[in-house]
């Protein structure tokens, strides 16, 4: 039986299943006598305390195995459970109600957890499981039901179940789980973050994976392409192990390249910058070869906490990236930030659908002193190094030129101040949406660079959501009209003597990397695992080469004409290490790298 899902991490695995089906804590409504509020009260709070030095632990472990940046996950998980309106309104509940307080709790967690199911923002939409993670292992101490429920896995195995919490991925024996398959979940959920950062291939939202598996089955999981066979015959399994061999070797050798210069055969270069998240990560960059940082994602000052993060604490932060990276340049974008991600402290509304709401540029301009200080942030870390600044969701030349206008407010602020800063640094925008792309000879009047974040651009051009499942077919980098755009893109900005770069995960595939070269693109930037793979395609081609393969891609007219044009044009290029073998392709077709 062969099943497909959203590939959660990358890998491959294949060997015995473990069906997984958690047992169900039922929680019923009853009323207490008076005399026991208190002593049930104490039996919550004692549940409470027994789950926060349990989840300290896991902390504790994931900080030792991955690293202080995965471990601040389970953080938020102790914020949940200190959080004062949820004890509020348990005490409450047991106190003037006199019920249950593990029916309040389970109350009070299925509206959040509900409240979050219907949020359009996938990042928040994956918060859900923490909630439920959380709310399980509270009810499992108040109710006595243990805690280790996947006891029955004493051997290595791909594990198939409807869902797991973050906690529950920490803690699975490394040494046991080959890779894990779910019904339910998607990229950006803290158990395929982990998933991730412990090296287990996964695939996640498979829909009816546990009708087709029981324990002893055998299956194959394909995390790079989010594939599973259940049972698969003897050829089958052969093949797919063979190819996972090869792969494996094929990655390490890809080590080597480090060091080279990104640039064509015939000598055009690309500057390859990897996209970041955290300070932590600029490290991992700089092993991994980057150039530049193309992408510093300034989201994360703003999530989990309850008030608005200080100059002086994003200053401090820019600095260690900008020095860390030792005069490459680093690119940071000001908060790319939807109405539901802030609205804790900033008091916004809810909106129907944030992706087309106040987020980006929108949100930035609405709170001036908020951007201002930002802005007063990034330009003091450019007295450390090379700075770049960038803003998100620009649709307009008005928009720019407000934001340029604050911008200039905070600078002439630094000069009063007497505070250090480079006046040079280049501020550009990223082009998301088909206004921007349309108006790009305008806005490269004000804009020293472009930007392409092709994720977004690619939902809008194609009015689509990009993380709705049943609507994944049709999210496709190929399109005509995605790569249509980006050429005219570049276009206008070479014509103001402006540099275009793409950093969304269209840049990341070495095949998309060739057509993007060929477009005229100056420079990409990927995640950090991927720049070896990226700098590898590049340096295997002509320009010239990608010129003429771009150009016969502008006169497809379907994704499906362009993607067979890649596979006959620019598959043969490449060495094989980078030609991807789809299940069924049989052994690897090119020359090895």
């Amino acid at each position: 039986m062969k099943l497909s899902g959203i590939a959660a991490s990358p890998g491959f695995a294949s060997g015995p299943t473990f069906r997984f089906e958690r047992e169900e804590i039922p929680v019923r409504e009853y009323s207490i006598a008076p005399g026991e509020v208190e002593a049930e009260l104490a039996r919550f709070h004692a549940a409470l305390d027994k789950s926060r030095r349990d989840l300290v632990a896991i902390r504790d472990g994931i900080a030792a195995e991955l690293g202080e940046h995965d471990a601040r996950i389970y953080d938020a998980h102790l914020l949940i459970l200190d959080d004062p309106d949820l004890i509020g309104t348990v005490e409450k509940g047991v106190r003037e109600m006199l019920l249950f307080p593990g029916f309040v709790f389970r109350a009070y967690m299925s509206r959040v957890a509900a409240a979050l199911e219907q949020l359009e923002d996938e990042y928040l939409r994956e918060r859900r499981a923490d909630i439920v993670d959380c709310e399980r292992r509270v009810l499992r101490e108040l109710l006595g039901k243990g805690r280790n429920e996947l006891e029955g896995l004493v051997s290595p195995a791909v594990i198939v179940a409807h869902d797991l919490g973050p906690s529950e991925v920490a803690m699975l024996p490394r040494e046991r789980v080959l890779a894990f398959v779910l019904e339910v979940g998607g990229r950006t959920s803290h158990g395929a973050i982990v998933a991730r950062g412990r090296g287990i291939p996964a695939v996640v939202s498979v829909r009816d994976a546990l009708l087709h598996a029981k324990t002893g089955d055998t299956a194959t999981v394909d995390g790079f392409e989010g594939l599973v066979e259940i049972n698969p015959d003897e050829a089958r399994r052969s093949e797919f192990d063979a190819r996972a061999e090869r792969l494996r070797r094929k990655v390490a050798a890809l080590e080597a390249l480090q060091a080279a210069p990104c640039e064509t055969l015939d000598g055009r270069a690309v500057e390859l910058g990897a996209n970041l998240e955290q300070p932590e990560d600029v490290e991992a960059a700089v092993k991994a070869g980057a150039q530049s940082v193309g992408l510093f994602r300034t989201e994360f000052f703003y999530m989990n906490r309850v008030d608005l993060p200080g100059e002086e604490e994003q200053y401090l932060a820019y600095r260690r990236v900008t020095e860390a990276m030792q005069g490459r340049p680093v690119l940071f974008r000001t908060m790319d930030l939807g109405g539901d991600k802030v609205a804790s402290y900033l008091g916004m509304t809810h909106e129907t659908n944030p992706f087309l709401g106040l987020r980006g540029i929108r949100l930035a301009l609405s709170s001036p002193e908020m951007f201002r200080a930002q802005i007063r942030a990034i330009y003091r870390a450019s007295a450390h190094g090379r700075v770049r600044m960038m803003f998100p969701m620009v649709s307009s030349v008005d928009e720019l030129t407000r934001a340029l206008t604050l911008r200039d407010e905070a600078l002439e602020g630094l000069r009063r101040d007497g505070k250090p800063f480079d006046p040079q640094v280049e501020t550009g925008i990223m082009i998301e949406t088909p206004s921007a792309v349309w108006m790009a000879d305008a806005l490269a009047k004000h804009s020293q660079f472009f930007s392409v974040g092709s994720n977004d651009l690619i939902q809008y051009t194609l009015a689509m959501d990009r993380d709705n499942e049943r609507l994944s077919h049709l999210y496709e980098p190929l399109d005509p009209a995605v790569l249509r755009s980006i050429r005219h893109t570049v276009d206008a900005g070479h014509a103001e003597r402006r540099w275009v770069g793409v950093c969304g995960e269209m840049a990341s595939d070495p095949q998309n990397a060739v057509l993007l070269l060929g477009l005229g693109v100056d420079e990409l930037s990927v995640p950090p695992p991927d720049l070896p793979r990226v700098k590898l395609a590049i340096r295997s081609v002509r320009y010239e080469a990608a010129r003429e393969i771009a150009g016969e891609a502008l006169r497809c007219t379907s994704a499906a004409q362009v993607r067979r044009l890649v596979r006959q044009r620019v598959d043969s290029l490449l060495p094989s290490v980078l030609v991807y073998e789809r299940q069924g392709d049989g052994g690897p077709a090119g020359r090895e790298a």
